[in-house]
């Protein structure tokens, strides 16, 4: 993944527009570069404060074997209490669910986090209808896959992880950050065992999700 540069992708417009009102629905299309694999949005504004993503990566032959494909942003750090309606209450991977349970589970940002000796990715939940981030209020959003989503919610960025080699030099962002997967890999890894055969290759990946206000 270092070799291939993962860990210092940006998003450069290729293509983009202003809002236009498609089939009575306001459209907005954007395009981007991620190094060699690119990433085309379809976001459409509907009432009420809804909006609807239509997401496309297409990956390059040559990554073969990719960490997660979605979209990220961070959100305040008092929007930390989280509910979802899928596989719980533990987090979950591909190739890590038969011990969850599909209900509707509550949490804390902060409970999401498992302090592995070696800090890294943890707090994924694979093939949820939706998922909740609000705070103490309860004023937030939710998010909803078409038909369902994979999501993480954690005080620790991907590049806090990666640049923390023991838990002592882990230290929390200032933000929350938020994945929304269209897929993510299995945790195995051939380290210890077999490989997962729950892996992410190249292609074109689509998947959609909805944003909507809570509270």
């Amino acid at each position: 993944w270092l070799e291939w540069g993962l860990d210092q992708l940006t998003s450069t417009p290729t293509g983009s527009g202003d809002e236009t009102v498609v089939d009575g629905v306001p459209t907005l299309k954007t395009e981007t570069t991620l190094g060699a694999a690119s990433h085309r949005t379809t976001r459409t504004r509907h009432a009420g404060g809804y909006y609807r993503f239509e997401e496309e990566f297409v990956i390059p032959d040559e990554w073969t074997d990719l960490p997660r494909v979605g979209v990220v942003f961070t959100v305040p750090r008092a929007m930390d209490q989280l509910r979802w309606f899928g596989p719980g209450p533990d987090e979950t991977y591909p190739d890590r669910l038969a011990g969850s349970t599909t209900g509707l589970w509550t949490s804390s940002v902060a409970d999401q986090y498992h302090p592995y000796v070696v800090p890294q990715e943890h707090g994924s939940h694979v093939s949820c209808r939706w998922f909740e981030l609000t705070d103490a209020g309860g004023t937030g959003f939710r998010v909803v896959g078409e038909p369902t989503i994979g999501f993480a919610a954690r005080h620790h960025s991907d590049q806090t992880l990666t640049a923390a080699t023991t838990l002592a030099e882990l230290r929390e962002d200032d933000h929350i950050e938020v994945h929304v997967d269209g897929a993510i890999r299995g945790l195995g890894t051939a380290a210890c065992g077999p490989d997962t055969d729950k892996l992410i290759g190249p292609g074109t990946h689509r998947f959609v999700w909805w944003l909507m206000p809570v509270g």
